[in-house]
């Protein structure tokens, strides 16, 4: 117990400076614009529905336990980011406390087993799995992996294996609906059992499969049917993002890459500068190299029967295969490797312990100084690493400095520097942070002019356009963007906006209502594309209000707050609203009081939102007039 409790301890003291960490990343559309984690009730539709992990249906993934945590956190505290990395935590806490578990049930020692789960507890590429909120996913099912592996050893070793398995179990259908890669834990198990329990007798092993297999192999077999019938596994195959060829030589460099950051996690990244290999050159023909070198010292380890390093390594490899197979849009990134790093952790720890070592090293104590020296270097790595994640502006500018050939890290720079010019009250510092956002998204364009990531750019783009008042520019890198992609919402929504400006200044005014029909009508074929589209909504509001259709603009108004309750902009047009309408009653000779406090109250909770947001004071200013 005082082993476990070491663990928990000195894990907690590495990351306490991960705990006021915000969101970053994917966590906006999985996490802060998901509507769906917002309400208990939605709790079976996550077991049935993928499209319910993200507010876009398009990022839709079947992941219905991971969701489950999610809305769990948001009812105890919102999003108080403190809960979620609380968690996020305290899931790693745990799998490092079921490695030192594992280690104990393989080795039988102690001490070896405490170094284990010090290792894996500190390892500095388990850093990304606790401080970015959206791969607990990579916590969950690296937990649930461990424990069905621990449990199912532990049933071999048991005179009451039945209950032991049945635990077994539940983890291995748990960790399946946490996240897929799981699914190579029934074939990790019939190793193990092969290796040591039938002694590598194939008859043995057939024996007894029945009793002690079949059941994880249902169970794996359950879960493909399942995200087939959902169609979350037949959708992913169906739009593959580059040709198995490329895929099979990107992913042989990446299996070097991965063994490089595991045995010298230096140069950690959010974003890796890593490229895909479409044909046999140099980086690629040398991993090949490497890895069949590989590949036979694991043959050679299976001659010798070196079976605990052998199977360290094959758990390792098997744990990479689902994502090795399966061509996604990061070719690389560390929280991948959270569960090789358990199999390396218990393999590094086996390596210190041995005499072999001691004798190199001079005796037990001074290797048992060199385990001590290696988890505090750990430590130390991983602490700083947390300190990155504590701001976006930290954790993109270390991205760029390391990766500055990858669009990905320019784009989310760019982000970073806009959303600290809208919070910015120095206007200096303000035109600075756009000019240097609109460099980055700049850059993210020549980098990669075609993907996803230039869809994104051309529209931030304009949008720092829009901002600076040159509409123009605005205008021509929206209609570049949809020209790419005539679905693409965010996009679509601001050429609406475009529109909606143009109809302001316009002083004809049927002409300023043909261009709030057409912003109206570029903000319902956003909707069309992505119909949680908070701010499609917000906007559509916004026209309708402009054109005097106060009633359905009431209606897009409450949707969009729905969506997304933190838009200041919108609080704000409720009480715009809210005037209009005791304005209205006042003309007819009404009172319109109660409509004015509404208006009242909407502005002062904008205001408490951004004090330093001016159009509220100026609604203020005017109920005030009117409530004299």
């Amino acid at each position: 117990m005082r082993d476990i409790i070491a663990i928990l301890i000195v894990c907690l003291a590495v990351y306490a400076n991960s705990l006021d960490n915000g969101f970053h990343y994917d966590d906006e559309h999985s996490i802060q614009k998901n509507i769906h984690i917002r309400d208990l009730g939605n709790i079976t539709r996550f077991f049935h529905d993928p499209t319910t992990f993200s507010v876009d249906h398009d990022k839709a993934m079947y992941r219905p336990v991971l969701l489950v945590t999610y809305a769990l956190n948001y009812a105890a505290g919102g999003y108080e980011v403190f809960g979620y990395h609380l968690l996020n935590l305290a899931l790693h806490a745990l799998s490092a406390c079921l490695l030192f578990w594992l280690a104990l049930l393989v080795t039988g020692r102690r001490d070896l087993a405490l170094s284990a789960g010090l290792l894996f507890a500190l390892h500095p590429i388990c850093s990304e799995p606790v401080n970015y909120i959206s791969s607990r996913s990579e916590g969950l099912a690296g937990f649930f992996y461990l424990a069905g592996l621990a449990l199912f050893i532990r049933s071999t070793q048991s005179d009451h294996q039945a209950r032991w398995r049945y635990l077994s179990w539940g983890a291995l259908a748990t960790g399946l609906l946490s996240k897929s890669i799981v699914i190579t834990l029934p074939t990790v198990i019939l190793v193990w059992d092969y290796l040591f329990i039938s002694s590598r007798q194939l008859q043995r092993l057939r024996d007894r499969f029945v009793q002690w297999h079949l059941a994880y192999w249902l169970l794996a077999g359950l879960y493909v049917a399942t995200i087939v019938h959902n169609r979350f596994l037949t959708k992913s195959l169906a739009k593959p993002v580059r040709g198995m060829g490329t895929q099979f030589l990107t992913q042989v460099e990446a299996l070097v890459y991965y063994g490089k950051l595991l045995i010298w996690p230096l140069g950690l990244n959010v974003e890796h500068q890593f490229f895909a290999q479409a044909k046999l050159g140099a980086p690629s023909f040398a991993a090949g190299l490497l890895l069949a070198v590989f590949f036979l010292v694991l043959i050679g380890a299976y001659r010798r029967r070196w079976d605990l390093p052998l199977f360290l390594n094959l758990w390792a490899l098997l744990a990479l295969l689902p994502v090795t197979l399966m061509p996604l849009n990061v070719l690389v990134n560390e929280r991948r490797l959270y569960l090789p790093c358990a199999a390396f952790c218990l393999g590094l720890a086996m390596t210190l312990h041995s005499r072999r070592m001691q004798r190199m090293v001079g005796g037990v104590a001074q290797a048992r100084v060199m385990v001590l020296l290696i988890v505090m270097g750990y430590g130390a790595l991983t602490f700083s690493r947390n300190e990155l994640w504590q701001s976006d502006f930290a954790l993109w500018t270390d991205a760029v400095s390391q990766g500055p050939k990858m669009p990905r890290n320019h784009l989310y720079l760019g982000n970073t520097h806009k959303d600290a010019a809208f919070a910015s009250v120095n206007k200096k510092e303000e035109l600075a942070h756009w000019e240097l956002a609109r460099e980055s998204y700049r850059r993210t364009i020549e980098l990669d002019h075609k993907s996803d990531l230039a869809l994104r750019a051309l529209n931030n783009l304009g949008a720092v356009s829009f901002v600076l008042k040159d509409i123009d520019s605005a205008e021509k890198a929206y209609r570049r963007a949809i020209k790419l992609n005539p679905n693409y919402a965010d996009a679509l929504v601001n050429l609406g906006t475009i529109y909606h400006e143009k109809a302001r200044v316009e002083t004809d005014p049927a002409k300023s209502k043909a261009l709030f029909a057409e912003a109206a009508d570029s903000y319902r074929k956003a909707l069309r594309s992505l119909p949680n589209h908070a701010d499609a909504w917000a906007n559509m509001g916004l026209a309708l209000f402009e054109i005097g259709e106060l009633g359905k603009a009431i209606k897009a108004y409450e949707r969009a707050y729905y969506l997304n309750p933190g838009n200041v902009n919108l609080v704000n047009n409720f009480g715009n609203y809210y005037v209009t309408l005791g304005q209205q009653q006042i003309h007819r000779g009404e009172s319109g009081r109660e409509n004015l406090l509404k208006a009242k109250k909407y502005f002062e909770q904008a205001l408490r939102m951004n004090p330093n947001y001016g159009p509220p004071k100026r609604g203020l200013q005017i109920v005030e007039q009117f409530l004299r």
